[in-house]
């Protein structure tokens, strides 16, 4: 079985990059302290490979939300909205009276089996 951790060896190699980071002294220390209190991560390249992640999705979302916010000023925007919102008025409303009927047609079902069981 040598060849299968030569194997696993190299795949783990292959997905993972090592670097140097150079910290403020103040900051490991809290980190290492942070890290021995919680369960947040089970080691120093954990916890940081996890401060990374949610600092990249959150300028991910950053920039999604400033997309949608220059969609709601781009005139051209508007008028598509406008206009996709008109060709499905007629099949929402059909959704919504479909479900509004499902909703009545529930509800007379659980009146009925409450008087039929008395």
């Amino acid at each position: 079985m040598w060849w299968y951790n030569r194997w696993d060896m190299a795949t783990i190699r292959s997905r993972y990059l090592s670097t140097t980071v150079r910290l403020p002294r103040e900051i490991f220390e809290q980190a290492k302290i942070a890290i021995k209190r919680s369960e947040a991560a089970s080691s120093f390249n954990d916890f940081v490979v996890q401060a990374i992640q949610e600092k990249v999705h959150k300028l991910t979302e950053s920039q999604i939300d400033d997309a949608f916010a220059q969609m709601s000023d781009d005139p051209q925007y508007q008028r598509e909205s406008v206009a996709m919102a008109g060709a499905f008025e007629e099949s929402d409303w059909e959704a919504l009276r479909s479900t509004e009927i499902a909703h009545e047609r529930a509800d007379g079902k659980a009146r009925t089996s409450k008087t039929s069981s008395r």
